[in-house]
């Protein structure tokens, strides 16, 4: 039995996408040196795209470096040669959206910035998802129409017709593991709450005692 082709890592992906999207653009290798000159970006090696050259390469090209990085549907990945993922997971993982395996939820979840746990910004990160899906599938079917691509239209009509209702998040919900339900959130507000009582009253306190 031959041996299963071993999956693209995201250096791979990343080389891929890359030529993919200066083709779309009609630029090659040559021009991108001289877009990323104009953003007074020199790159550190030619020969191997790293961290600061990948997110300069994106900002000129106007994309996000994850548009560079991300899978193609169903796709395995290699992210390194002991650990696979499903591109959809890679991807979610990627945008710190899930953590990549298991093991790691805990890590994951206490890694969240700031910015992640304040409900107003969560629901602007939403808002800029639905701007995203609602621009990009207009954009998708113009472009599609334009190639008179039949097959992709076929898909993207489909895709715009699930508009995102009541029914569809309650079914996402269900599809995402829960770690913490709402009520354990509540218990440890309380917890931190009685902390806090606790606490200030001391602080309070030591401050009258150091006049």
């Amino acid at each position: 039995m031959a041996d299963q082709p071993k999956p693209p890592s995201l250096e791979e992906i990343f080389n891929r996408n890359l030529d993919e999207l200066l083709a779309q653009r009609g630029l090659d290798h040559r021009d991108l040196l001289e877009l990323l000159e104009k953003a007074e970006y020199t790159p550190d090696a030619p020969a191997t795209v790293l961290l600061n050259d990948a997110v300069a390469m994106a900002a000129v090209l106007g994309v996000s470096p994850w548009h560079l990085l991300a899978p193609a549907d169903g796709e395995q990945v290699s992210v390194t040669p002991g650990i696979e993922s499903e591109g959809r997971l890679a991807g979610l993982w990627l945008r710190a959206l899930a953590p990549l395996r298991k093991e790691d939820i805990t890590n994951f979840f206490r890694a969240a910035p700031l910015a992640d746990l304040d409900a107003d910004l969560v629901a602007e990160h939403w808002v800029w998802g639905e701007r995203i899906r609602t621009t990009g599938l207009t954009l998708a079917l113009k472009d599609a129409v334009d190639r008179q691509d039949v097959e992709e239209v076929k898909i993207l009509s489909e895709l715009a017709s699930r508009l995102l209702n009541q029914q569809a998040l309650e079914r996402a919900d269900h599809r995402v593991p829960r770690p913490f339900s709402a009520a354990e959130l509540e218990t440890a507000v309380t917890r931190a709450t009685r902390f806090r009582r606790q606490v200030v009253p001391r602080q309070a306190g030591r401050k009258t005692q150091n006049r």
